[in-house]
């Protein structure tokens, strides 16, 4: 249930609103109901006040908010997928997430979809939720067709304290600041080299930081300030590729894929941002290094993928 299919006219006389609701999204009465409890559900624009409400011809029936709907009931219908277990403690856990597996659904209607979220909810049912998109102790999230490195909270109190972690890493106004946050992430990047890369090339040092705009090609967003660390690369024999390394400071919407393309180095398998390609993108969030609650130094690095 997306922001586009959350409104629609009803053309009969005589059917009740939950009935008719369930019909349409294939989801629990109870689950409507819950929707309806929290006036989520207006009727002519006025918020349902009686569940057993008889529809009729032309009513307006709207559904507010359609991202707030990813409740652990509706999670209960996502595909049990094997999910890699990196490091487990009592109060938080770090997986695998695999290239084509979602994060989180974007809606309701992206239940059906293998996610992170649904295989969480699956092996431990009760976890804790982020604002009001229910994310399943989620802290960050990574692209769909992105392999790599995941924390997800398993009690709110370290919920809290990573959620301060992340933001201390954005709100913090320069890279030295950034820098000394107790939280690092890492990616490694298989690229193609164009001119433009052989060019910009010439004119920098390693570590070189991208301190730029990143305009991803998604709707509705505002550009937005990233900061990308290239730490690492190694060009092929041919020179037509290279393997990067490289640190985000933020942790922008396409952030990498977007500061290497536009420095002449799309991802390989990139369909926004290189070639479109039927092989996966090579992009992974390899490394994950941070200090946990108790203040243990954690240091997660995935073997070689390529």
């Amino acid at each position: 249930m997306n922001q586009h299919e959350h409104k629609f006219t009803y053309e009969w006389d005589g059917e009740r609103v939950d009935t008719f609701l369930v019909r349409v999204h294939g989801y629990t009465r109870n689950f409507f109901h819950r929707l309806m409890a929290r006036g989520d559900v207006l009727i002519n624009g006025v918020p349902l006040k009686k569940k057993s409400q008889q529809l009729k011809s032309g009513d307006v029936i709207d559904i507010t908010h359609p991202e707030r709907y990813l409740e652990a009931s509706v999670l209960a219908t996502s595909p049990q997928i094997e999910l890699p277990i990196i490091l487990e403690k009592d109060d938080y856990v770090v997986v695998h997430k695999k290239a084509g597996i979602l994060s989180h659904p974007n809606s309701v209607r992206g239940v059906e979809h293998p996610s992170v979220v649904g295989a969480l909810y699956h092996r431990y049912k009760e976890i804790p939720s982020m604002g009001n998109f229910i994310r399943a102790g989620l802290l960050h999230r990574l692209d769909k067709e992105t392999d790599g490195l995941m924390i997800v909270a398993k009690t709110e109190e370290w919920l809290s304290y990573f959620k301060k972690l992340f933001q201390g890493k954005s709100m913090a106004t320069s890279i030295e600041e950034k820098e000394k946050v107790p939280l690092k992430k890492y990616y490694r990047a298989l690229a193609y080299v164009t001119k433009e890369w052989e060019q910009f090339l010439s004119d920098i040092t390693l570590p070189h930081i991208i301190s730029e705009m990143v305009k991803p090609k998604v709707p509705h967003y505002e550009p937005k300030l990233g900061i990308t660390k290239i730490t690492h690369y190694e060009m092929s024999a041919d020179k037509k590729k290279a393997d990067l390394e490289v640190e985000i400071l933020t942790g922008r919407t396409h952030q990498i894929r977007y500061h290497l393309s536009e420095h002449g180095l799309p991802i390989v398998g990139d369909y926004l941002y290189g070639t479109d390609e039927s092989v996966s993108m090579h992009l992974q969030a390899y490394r994950l290094a941070f200090r946990d609650l108790e203040g243990e130094k954690i240091d997660l690095q995935l073997d070689k993928w390529r």
